[in-house]
């Protein structure tokens, strides 16, 4: 993870070297690039499930307008989990313990507004988002291996089922950032976020899948 740091910084600031010296207009949005680990809420007993694992997402998106008190930032995150099948429920593993390999991508589109400073500006961002998820028989496990359903191929069925059923796939984000002006286009600092899955409130009162994260933010 240092190691992507240190490269991504250096792309940066190569970029914003070249951008100096081809004196490229000011533009009107920012590309916009978060690190933040995640804890993955579980309140299933660790007996049958994984303690709520961290994860670590890599969100990429941009800000538009990046000049103006209110903008919107469309953001892709992504990033891998464990899962196996509990009460039919997708419920995240331990990797000697999983079923599926799950493929998660987080479509967040949140309405940001900026409160700016002299060299730094204080962001609070609100939105909906779409948490999609893709379970892939895991690496080692056999299709015909047992599982709660039956099988193991039934049981990756019943968890993308779970997934997309009963709105599981629906959140709503909250977060804040207070990014710091290093460059005149490049802006960096931490952020926090929490990504509440409505559709499981709603239907299970479960909070199952929440992230709570906190990371780095960069706009370029």
């Amino acid at each position: 993870m240092k190691r992507i740091l240190l490269i991504l910084a250096a792309v940066f600031f190569l970029s914003e070297l070249f951008c100096q010296e081809a004196e490229i207009p000011q533009k009107s949005a920012d590309f916009v690039m978060q690190f933040e680990p995640a804890l993955y809420i579980n309140p299933e007993s660790s007996l049958v499930s994984a303690p709520s694992p961290v994860v670590y997402p890599i969100s990429f998106g941009f800000l538009w307008p990046n000049y103006s008190k209110i903008a919107i930032q469309p953001t892709l995150s992504f990033f891998m989990m464990n899962h196996l099948l509990y009460e039919d429920k997708a419920v995240p593993a331990e990797i000697e313990n999983r079923t599926s390999t799950t493929l998660s991508f987080m479509l967040n589109v949140p309405c940001v507004v900026s409160f700016f400073l002299s060299n730094s500006r204080f962001q609070l961002n609100v939105g909906p988002a779409v948490f999609m998820r893709f379970g892939l028989l895991a690496h080692g496990v056999k299709s015909t291996d047992s599982g709660w359903s039956g099988s193991a191929e039934s049981d990756v069925k019943a968890i993308n089922g779970w997934f997309w059923n009963n709105m599981h796939w629906f959140y709503f984000t909250v977060g804040g950032s207070w990014l710091y002006n290093l460059m005149p286009q490049l802006r960096a600092g931490p952020t926090v976020s929490c990504s509440i899955p409505v559709g499981g409130l709603i239907k299970d009162k479960s909070p199952q899948g929440m992230l709570i994260s906190v990371g780095i933010k960069i706009c370029r």
